[in-house]
């Protein structure tokens, strides 16, 4: 008969064992799943563009976007001519 010393490690070893093939299989599923939105680079950037490119030009008229939202109306210099555009608020 074993001491019990080896009962007790026995034990642990099954406990960190226990659950391994699930853990196992949910890991490979989040690896051959792909990115669940836009990168963090890919976000920054579009966070340091909005920011840089912000337009101070915006009224407060109210104007619908082509998916159905509100924006505001605002007025930018494009191709040497001022336009009137609804653009998100």
């Amino acid at each position: 008969m074993r001491p019990s010393l080896y009962l007790l490690a026995d034990t642990y070893e099954q406990d960190r064992h226990r659950g391994e093939v699930r853990r196992h299989a949910h890991h490979r599923a989040l690896l051959e799943g792909g990115p669940s939105g836009p990168s963090l680079p890919a976000r920054l950037g579009a966070a340091i563009l909005k920011v840089i490119q912000r337009d101070h030009s915006l009224t407060n008229r109210p104007c619908r976007l082509p998916d159905g939202r509100i924006g505001r109306v605002a007025v930018v210099h494009r191709d040497g001519e001022w336009n009137l555009v609804c653009q998100v608020a």
